[in-house]
């Protein structure tokens, strides 16, 4: 059974006079990394917003384990650019809000806490407040806040676009190593053709207007980056095929 089902899905924003996506279809499983990428304005956001239950399909469902999604929940969660964490919280603090909300037993998200300290870099800044960090380990906050939920889907929202690209390739690495660790079925939003191929086991391409899903692929470069692919004409055969479906 898929992770996640997705059946022809439409949303229109209140008086915007047109839809914003159209028909959208996607099976996602789960241990899979996926990237969506595709122009400004297509819908992009639309879906995650719609994935992670804080909007309703006017037209489709959306089911994960078999179940409608019917509101948001910490089983689907969603870093964003700005990263919201909570200023007046340290970094612990921040990372162990949501189980902390939820009951989770202390020793339990101690002990996931401590792991996940070790995993992003982020043991000596534990008891740093947010305004204190940079950037970067910002983002390594709110990447640990969503992976201490153990949620079935993880996305991201263009989360690494305002990071310098020694800063991304950082969290690149972390990523995939959480990734790994969990099994989880992470899904990426990106503008950037080679994030996507170093990301994605599978890339989703959306274009139109209203927003609709024009082709998965499956990525045979997965983890490869644009400096060891530099001699390879089939990378960039591939490359200019997805950058083609985006015009």
């Amino acid at each position: 059974m898929p992770l996640l089902e997705i059946k022809h899905v439409g949303y229109q924003y209140a008086g915007s006079g047109a839809q914003s996506i159209d028909n959208i279809n996607l099976t996602l499983e789960a241990n899979s990394i996926n990237v969506i990428i595709g122009p400004s304005g297509i819908g992009k956001s639309t879906l995650l917003n719609l994935i992670a239950g804080y909007l309703k399909p006017q037209i489709g469902e959306l089911r994960m384990n078999d179940q409608p999604i019917q509101k948001a929940s910490w089983q689907r969660g969603i870093v964003f650019q700005d990263m919201a964490l909570y200023p007046w919280l340290n970094v612990s603090q921040n990372i162990t809000f949501g189980p902390r909300m939820r009951k989770v037993p202390k020793q339990q998200i101690n002990q996931r806490l401590a792991v996940l300290l070790q995993e992003t870099g982020l043991e000596k800044f534990k008891s740093s407040y947010v305004y204190e960090l940079s950037g970067g380990l910002k983002q390594r906050v709110a990447l640990a806040r969503e992976f201490i939920n153990q949620p079935d889907i993880l996305m991201l929202d263009e989360s690494f676009s305002a990071l310098d690209n020694l800063t991304r390739d950082e969290m690149h690495q972390i990523l995939l190593e959480l990734w790994t660790n969990t099994g989880n079925c992470v899904i990426v939003i990106t503008h950037d053709i080679d994030e996507a191929l170093y990301l994605g086991q599978n890339i989703i391409i959306m274009n139109g207007r209203p927003g609709t899903v024009q082709q998965t692929v499956t990525n045979p470069y997965f983890k490869s980056t644009f400096d060891t692919m530099i001699n390879n004409s089939e990378y960039f055969s591939f490359r200019r095929m997805l950058l083609d479906q985006l015009k």
